[in-house]
């Protein structure tokens, strides 16, 4: 691929020497490969494996605590749990707020089922890292560590100026619309 000299500059040529789309791809080939593998084997969908591995990691969590941390939406992210809940893989107890956020746990079954699952994912990580050297294996993981950080602090950043933009519009239509207020 003669595109590396292209990484010398700020200035991409194309798509291609976008990051994010870089990661896009690996992300979206990696994807279709373990959703076709865990389907097969263990009957469950991606975003259910990745659930079940998130409530095992973060658990107990509410919702939002799962929503917030996995940067997925509240209601698909609540199908899904409702799915593994019916399937006997995750349970819920009432937390401190009570019936308003209960607190989702793997179940024994849920466990077993996510022991089995990480093995499995295991291997797979193992044959994607064999392509790299063992220092390159820590590097890739220090460097995808600061990109993260480095794209949460850059998307709270947009979050806070749209609440911010949001609340300066709702002052301006309230401030035109005077029979609006209470």
């Amino acid at each position: 691929m003669a595109k590396a000299d292209a990484m010398d500059t700020d200035a991409p040529r194309d798509i291609r020497d976008l990051l994010g789309f870089r990661l896009s791809l690996l992300t979206t080939v990696s994807d279709r490969k373990a959703q076709a593998q865990i389907s097969a084997k263990f009957g469950m969908n991606l975003g259910e494996w990745r659930t079940l591995g998130a409530i095992k990691a973060w658990g107990p969590a509410t919702l939002a605590e799962l929503a917030r941390t996995l940067y997925q939406d509240k209601g698909q992210l609540s199908r899904t749990i409702k799915s593994l809940s019916q399937r006997g893989l995750v349970s819920s107890a009432y937390g401190a707020q009570g019936r308003r956020s209960p607190l989702f746990r793997l179940t024994l079954e849920g466990r077993r089922q996510h022991d089995r699952m990480l093995r499995y994912a295991g291997d797979r990580n193992a044959h994607l890292l064999d392509a790299l050297a063992p220092r390159e294996r820590v590097q890739i993981f220090q460097i995808l560590d600061k990109l993260r950080n480095a794209a949460e602090e850059a998307y709270r950043e947009v979050s806070a100026g749209n609440a911010k933009g949001r609340g300066v519009a709702l002052q301006r239509a309230r401030r035109q619309r005077p029979e609006a207020r209470p």
